[in-house]
């Protein structure tokens, strides 16, 4: 029983060597991009906001962009939950092998 749980363990450390490189690529395109989307955001917000405003667009308009302004915004978000579920994998392995 030990000899299998060895062998399973060895087999786990590539994994989370991979996982690792995984998460810290994820963290860093996530942190890039959450920059670049905020800005896209924040600019399609203050484009609908004035467009509504000065009457160019209809209210329906403005809300279909507002509507792509919170889809940009939330992305990130997204994506960081997805590293949280990446890092809780790489922390459950990291805990099989200690064991």
């Amino acid at each position: 029983m030990i000899l299998i749980k060895l062998f399973f363990k060895l087999l786990a450390l590539p994994v989370v060597i991979i996982v690792t490189l995984i998460q810290w690529v994820g963290i860093f395109v996530t942190g890039f991009s959450a920059v670049l989307f905020n800005l896209a955001a924040g600019a399609f917000f203050m484009i609908a906001l004035a467009c509504l405003v000065t009457g160019v667009a209809t209210g329906k308009e403005a809300l279909q962009i507002f509507i792509l302004s919170f889809a940009i915004f939330i992305i990130p978000h997204i994506a960081e939950w997805f590293i949280v579920r990446i890092a809780e994998l790489n922390y459950l392995l990291r805990d099989f092998i200690k064991s």
